[in-house]
């Protein structure tokens, strides 16, 4: 039986999964409580404060009122549709551990992000060509299913990204789960035989 190189062994990996994983909770829950900051501030008449973090999420949500659900009389600092990507990414953090673990790095499976990606697409393109409008529930719920897929990808493509600056693994040629090329093995190196 062959013995992995150390990057691939899961110690190796397990060493590099897990800052990024606390790293991106503790980013993802200080996200969404910057989004409830925003308009907590603006209704205690700090408007430097609120201003700053409204500007801060503008250039990654449109910010329509209409779109928007309310806390403390204004509305959040992102639409319904974003903020359930963020609580469905919070969601997915807190089930990496239970689903991925932390010894092996590996993508969802493309029918899965396909299958995630449906509802919030079809409303998304529903609501751009002008055949319904969503309520901001609707917006919020297909948010929420595709949300927790995210951090799958994310975790997976930071800690390749941290072993490969390290040194400690190649560069992958493709994802995980596709053939390699011809000539290549799984990894992307020269097929020797």
């Amino acid at each position: 039986m062959a013995v992995p190189p150390p990057a691939m062994r899961p110690e190796s990996v397990r060493r590099a999964v897990r800052p990024v994983f606390v790293l991106a909770c503790l980013g993802t829950a200080a996200w969404i409580a910057a989004i409830f900051l925003a308009p907590y501030l603006r209704s205690r008449s700090s408007d430097a404060g609120a201003s700053f973090l409204y500007a801060l999420f503008a250039p990654v949500c449109h910010q329509i009122p209409g779109r928007s659900f309310f806390f403390r009389g204004f509305p959040l600092a992102v639409c319904a549709r974003c903020l359930g990507i963020y609580v469905g990414s919070l969601a997915g953090l807190v089930l990496y551990p239970f689903i991925r673990g932390f010894s092996r790095i590996a993508l969802p499976a493309g029918r899965l992000f396909l299958l995630a990606s449906s509802p919030i697409g079809l409303d998304f393109a529903g609501g751009l060509l002008g055949l319904w409008n969503s309520p901001n529930g609707l917006r919020f719920a297909t948010g929420l299913l595709w949300g927790p897929l995210l951090p799958f990808y994310f975790i997976a493509g930071v800690t390749e990204l941290l072993l490969w600056r390290t040194g400690r693994r190649k560069p992958s040629r493709g994802l995980p789960g596709t053939r390699p090329g011809p000539g290549l093995d799984n990894r992307g190196e020269k097929n020797v035989k």
